[in-house]
């Protein structure tokens, strides 16, 4: 026979008869009704605790069904229910209803800190969104906020609205960026060094290695400055820009390594079509080495490429090929280049000279 009894602290107690009030007020059920009976029954520091609860919380009805429910002992429930009429608390219901619940928050804290604390990490952990897309594979996100993303291949983000800005964190790949407009909370992309502000717009970013960030802004203007730098209140609004900073607007191509010094390019309306043509399932090369057209293809794809023959890397390729189409582009290099192609065991593709 067990003759251990569970111990409760009078802050437990505390804890516990704030519950019960909280349900009373909302209603019991009938299976509530029998659990708290029970819990009352167990000791008369329960009963004591309940009560005393109820005389703080702003509401006669709770005080009444707790008098329904267990009627007092030596003092009538009339009286046990005018201690809220006599409290001077009682000519501010907000403030005895809030210190009653803050009063439950203290003494939750002082029984269980730990507990809350990984409750409050596990529930900032579950604040930042993640997305991701694997080899090959596009993604479209819309965002609470109104903001779309478009995540190309083999892309890694973490969106994090929980503070004044709006965060993302660029990990891996290339993503689109339409931003919802809102001056009160700059949009703010982290990638390698650097990060992009806007407070409505549209811009692409890719991160090519650890700190190298390609961006090229479609719509309106955006800021760009080192990751670490805090993010300006009135940005994009300034009439004077800061120095540690470059501005870019649509149309406008850049390379930031690093720092923020870059060489800024304008586009026409074609090329920043065509350099958007992933998002259609496609990709343009317009006289690319062919090294570096080879380069851009495996990014959609686990196939790897080698070349044999040096001099094919030097030829320049031009034309539409559809994303993940590797026999198409092996057809199209063979007909116009006499390129030939062994596929080997590791999932390489070989090319070299065709030899008939």
């Amino acid at each position: 026979m067990n003759n251990v009894a569970a111990f409760s602290s009078k802050d437990a107690i505390h804890e516990q008869a704030c519950l019960w009030i909280s349900r009373i007020d909302r209603g019991l059920t009938d299976e509530e009704k029998i659990a708290l009976h029970k819990w009352v029954s167990q000791t008369e520091q329960h009963r004591e605790q309940l009560f005393e609860m109820a005389s703080l919380w702003d509401d006669l009805s709770v005080m009444h069904e707790l008098s329904g429910l267990f009627p007092l002992q030596n003092k009538p429930a009339t009286e046990d229910a005018s201690i809220i009429a006599k409290t001077p608390w009682h000519r501010h219901p907000i403030a005895v209803a809030a210190s009653i619940v803050l009063f439950c928050t203290i003494a939750i804290g002082w029984l269980v800190p730990s507990q809350i604390q990984q409750s409050q990490t596990h529930n900032e952990v579950a604040a930042i969104q993640i997305e991701k897309t694997a080899v090959g594979e596009q993604k479209t996100i819309s965002l609470k906020d109104g903001s779309v993303l478009h995540l190309n291949t083999d892309s890694h983000v973490e969106i994090d609205f929980q503070g004044k800005q709006r965060n993302i964190r660029l990990l891996n790949g290339e993503v689109h960026f339409e931003v919802a407009h809102d001056k009160t909370r700059p949009f703010v992309v982290a990638a390698g060094r650097n990060s992009v502000t806007a407070v409505g717009t549209a811009f692409n970013v890719e991160l090519i290695g650890n700190d190298n960030l390609e961006l090229l802004v479609t719509e309106g203007k955006v800021m760009v400055q080192d990751v670490n730098l805090p993010i300006p209140t009135d940005v994009l609004t300034k009439e004077i820009e800061e120095d540690h900073a470059i501005y870019m607007v649509s149309g406008e191509k850049a390379l930031f390594s690093r720092d923020v010094t870059a060489s800024v390019t304008t586009l026409s309306l074609d090329q920043v079509q065509r350099a958007l043509s992933w998002q259609q399932g496609m990709l343009v090369f317009e006289g690319e080495p062919l090294i570096e057209a080879l380069a851009e293809v495996s990014r959609y794809t686990s196939v790897e490429f080698d070349i044999s023959d040096e001099e094919l890397k030097d030829i320049r390729v031009a034309g539409f090929f559809k994303v993940g189409d590797i026999d198409g582009l092996l057809h199209a290099l063979n007909i116009n280049f006499n390129i030939d192609h062994t596929k080997l065991q590791d999932n390489t593709i070989l090319l070299s000279v065709d030899s008939i």
